[in-house]
């Protein structure tokens, strides 16, 4: 039986280009968000929530003008609007940010003169927007993926985007490039990849993409054969693995590729099912192949940085941890590079600067647990609720907590942060149970759940979701989980067949 989904002339005319024009602009929003430097630059969250808010109003037009009745599940659908809801307070007007305390507010102005391109744009306007513009995309990004060629065209734009920038990476480490693109902005106060100033974020968007890889070439795979361009289709798949799994030794970060060894195995063990079980030996092939071609390029450098991580046990260093400097002395201890050196690594606090950090976001949930202290102004609450000089100075501490679900509710509350997290974490589960459906559901649900997983685990003692770029290609990739559910509505798992996906 014919289903709703699968049946375009059952839809009115005006409905249907409207839910077309829809899906390109979030697919467009898929290509432009990550190579416009990921977006962090001045302009670039402000154009994620336009298109966001621009593709959500043509969804909502498309119902007007007699489109199917959307099934999203009723637990993302209620997630949603008690995330909408925790944002009234902010939204309206009704609640005031914290402070920046005064040697903060000088202090990160010193940055932004210093590393402008170094930092990522975030002021209360643009992530008020950012944010209500990826919690509205949601719901009709779920509605559209239910149609398995809208979430092909999903899927290809963000594999596709992601080898681009993959592509890139390798060829700017192997010219010893000194700038993204190759452009003179001046050294950057870190490491950068490819589109992304900062080699952590360039980690953790591999992430949101190699998966995916791995499910277009299974959906060639599967395709019959003698099938049009069947072979092309699985080489290509294929090739945007090597390359994806390369360019994460092109970056010199640690967790990262961490991350995606822990979600391999979950991947490969629900491809490798009858008749794709020759499919594993070619994904496992063509991982090992990735790492071959780039062996010797920056692995040195990413083992060099793992060593980092041992503790210190220096008595300086113990000393500055049981004493940490009033901040009347900050001034005259700041290194030229902008920052107090770190003295909390090795000694009196678990996980180092970054259990500080966190210390100092749960003391700031505690003061406001309800609204937060408001959009982008972890740095306020930050400047009030610590006194460590290495959090308070670093340039990437003073804009992250690296605990996205603490800055989160550091910045919107307590309820808001669960609502966000009951959509993203409630779509890796529904994407994972679509390890028992037939068809393509399969590959694409369970890609996208992996890959989701992989940066939400990176999120726990990091910031992917802070970059503008990631946080919607993890919406996108929530959105294909969710929708590949087998047991969604009229998005039952035998209307994804591959023969439908894959034309």
């Amino acid at each position: 039986m014919t289903s709703p989904v699968s049946d375009p002339s059952a839809v009115a005319l005006p409905a249907r280009f409207l839910r077309a024009a829809a899906a390109c602009i979030f697919a467009g929003l898929i290509v432009w968000a990550p190579l416009n430097f990921g977006s962090t630059r001045a302009g670039g969250p402000e154009t994620v929530a336009a298109g966001c808010l621009a593709g959500t109003v043509l969804w909502l037009l498309s119902l007007a003008f007699g489109a199917p009745r959307p099934r999203v599940p009723v637990v993302a659908v209620g997630a949603v609007l008690l995330l909408l809801l925790a944002m009234l307070p902010w939204l309206a007007g009704l609640a005031q940010p914290t402070p920046v305390a005064p040697f903060t507010q000088n202090h990160f102005a010193r940055i932004e003169a210093r590393w402008p391109f170094s930092i990522v744009w975030r002021t209360p306007g643009n992530v008020t927007a950012l944010t209500l513009g990826l919690a509205v995309a949601v719901i009709p990004l779920i509605d559209l993926a239910r149609a398995p060629r809208r979430a092909l065209l999903f899927a290809v734009a963000l594999v596709a985007t992601a080898v681009f920038v993959a592509i890139l990476a390798l060829v700017q480490n192997y010219t010893h490039a000194t700038g993204i693109y190759w452009r003179e902005d001046g050294r950057m106060a870190g490491h950068f990849c490819g589109t992304f100033f900062h080699h952590t974020s360039a980690g953790a968007y591999f992430n949101t993409a190699w998966p995916l890889a791995c499910a277009l070439a299974c959906l060639a795979w599967l395709r019959p054969a003698g099938a049009p361009f069947r072979g092309p289709l699985i080489a290509v798949a294929a090739l945007a693995v090597v390359l994806l799994v390369a360019a994460h030794t092109s970056h010199v970060s640690r967790f990262p590729q961490l991350y995606a060894l822990l979600v391999l195995p979950v991947l490969l063990g629900g491809l490798a099912w009858r008749p794709a079980r020759r499919w594993l030996w070619l994904a496992g092939a063509a991982l090992f192949v990735g790492v071959l071609i780039i062996l010797g390029g920056r692995t040195g450098d990413i083992a060099a940085r793992w060593s980092l991580l041992a503790p210190s046990t220096s008595a300086t260093t113990a000393a500055a941890v049981a004493r940490p400097a009033p901040e009347a002395d900050w001034p005259v201890l700041m290194r030229d590079d902008l920052f107090i050196p770190d003295v909390t690594e090795g000694g009196g606090v678990a996980f180092g600067t970054r259990g500080e950090s966190w210390l100092t976001a749960l003391r700031a949930i505690a003061a406001r647990p309800i609204t937060g202290h408001g959009p982008s102004d972890w740095m306020g609450a930050a400047s009030r609720h610590s006194a460590d000089p290495f959090v308070r100075t670093f340039f990437l501490f003073v804009q992250f907590t690296h605990q996205d679900t603490l800055q989160f509710a550091v910045e919107w509350g307590v309820p808001a942060a669960l609502a966000w997290w009951t959509v993203l974490i409630g779509a890796v589960v529904a994407g994972l149970r679509t390890r028992h459906a037939p068809g393509a559901a399969r590959p694409l649900g369970l890609a996208a759940a992996c890959a989701l997983a992989a940066v939400l685990l990176q999120s726990l003692a990091d910031f992917p979701l802070q970059i503008p770029a990631i946080a919607y290609n993890a919406v996108v990739l929530a959105a294909l989980a969710w929708s590949a559910f087998s047991g969604l509505g009229g998005n039952r798992a035998e209307d994804y067949r591959a023969e439908d996906v894959i034309p």
